[in-house]
């Protein structure tokens, strides 16, 4: 499979946020939400992905507030 951004590589990693193939040339790294939960006392916790490989194209919205769940 080739890159989505140059087309001439050979992909060799998958966006964790939108699922595009990209060289290791073309590849960023983004933080990554993977899990929240309520632990002990009742406090909110994530578990996080420090450096989840992200294409660049696409846009993972910033953390949105869901006070609902809680």
């Amino acid at each position: 499979m080739r890159c989505w951004k140059c087309k001439e590589e050979e992909a060799v990693a998958i966006c964790v946020f939108c699922g595009r193939a990209v060289c290791e040339n073309d590849a960023s790294r983004r933080p990554n939400i993977l899990a929240i939960y309520v632990g002990a006392n009742n406090t909110p916790k994530i578990v996080p992905v420090a450096d989840a490989i992200w294409c660049g194209e696409c846009s993972p919205q910033d953390a949105i507030e869901m006070p609902e769940l809680y």
